[in-house]
């Protein structure tokens, strides 16, 4: 159900919720999905909250329109979105994949020294290492810094097999407003390289995100470690014209 007491707003928090019936296969390729007046009196919401809704699913590449027949259920491509604000457990939930996670090293606060691309560097900050599998094959292995006080306790959470990104939003009522990302490809120390099933030999695709807060910038920092070789990581980009 909605919430309207939570900080997500309601069109977000109803397009999760189609989004999850569609990867769950209550609506199958080739369904028509519910009018948005039905779908209005159903979660009694209004028809534009419904609207918003099903721009996204459309954005996403879930349902397309037909003018005159209503709102389908498309055909799925195998890709995952990792890199949408919304985090990567939620990037692969949204394919319906299920995916496992390992806490490789659990969260602690460290000093940050000689890392220029790191807005902590030479701070102090929250780290957490963590190995994401899809059935036992290991695809993504991230390194996350957080703000030690804005995430004040997330150390006595229990972590693992959770979204960062829901912890985030649930826990603390935050969500994160813009993002910087760039992209390059790396080579992993052996140690590194053996979590993900590489050889220090192997290119890796590296993300470097930095996420932005309300009146908190750069509130979290990760590395991203990606296996291309198992899934084709996209991007949705909207675009605007001026």
């Amino acid at each position: 159900m909605l919430n309207s007491q939570s900080p997500v707003p309601l069109y977000h928090q109803l397009a999760d919720l189609l989004t999850r019936q569609i990867r769950s296969g209550s609506y199958k390729k080739g369904d028509v999905i519910p009018s948005e007046t039905l779908i209005a009196k159903q979660y009694k919401i209004g028809r534009p909250t419904v609207r918003q809704a099903m721009d996204i699913l459309v954005r996403k590449g879930l349902v397309e329109r037909k003018r005159g027949s209503g709102t389908f259920v498309r055909e799925q491509e195998h890709q995952v979105d990792l890199f949408s604000l919304a985090g990567t457990s939620q990037a692969f939930l949204t394919k319906g994949i299920k995916t496992a996670s390992k806490i490789l090293e659990p969260v602690s606060v460290r000093k940050i020294d000689d890392d220029k691309n790191n807005p902590f560097n030479r701070k102090r900050a929250f780290f957490l290492s963590r190995l994401t599998l899809v059935q036992k094959d290991p695809v993504l292995l991230e390194d996350i810094y957080l703000h030690p006080e804005l995430f004040l306790g997330i150390d006595r959470l229990e972590l693992e097999n959770r979204s960062l990104s829901g912890v985030v939003s649930d826990q603390y009522y935050l969500e994160p407003e813009t993002a910087r990302q760039t992209f390059k490809i790396s080579f992993l120390p052996e140690t590194k390289a053996g979590l993900l099933g590489l050889l220090p030999s192997d290119p890796i695709l590296e993300v470097q995100r930095t996420l932005n807060f309300p009146g908190a910038k750069g509130a979290i920092f990760s590395r991203l470690y990606c296996r291309t070789d198992t899934f084709l990581f996209s991007q949705t980009m909207n675009l605007a014209m001026q």
